[in-house]
């Protein structure tokens, strides 16, 4: 009866350790998922200021050579 309850309190442990190790893996997991995504979210973000700056600058170019010329006279260009 004794050996059946040393197998119980074994079985026990054993399950416990592995629940804790299976929790702590799916844990780790969702760490580096969530890293990943605010990772991809911060690059995105620059490619996207990146993108609408170039549009804003080719919407801005002057059209013509004294457009250009008055650009620089004043500084802006």
């Amino acid at each position: 009866m004794n050996a059946y309850a040393a197998l119980g309190a074994l079985v026990l442990v054993t399950g416990g350790v592995g629940s804790l190790v299976w929790f702590a893996n799916r844990a780790g997991k969702n760490a580096v998922s969530v890293s990943t995504s605010e990772a991809a979210k911060s690059s995105a973000d620059a490619q996207t200021r990146k993108a609408q700056a170039m549009a804003q600058a080719q919407a801005d170019k002057p059209a013509t050579e004294e457009a250009i010329l008055q650009r620089l006279g004043d500084g802006s260009a």
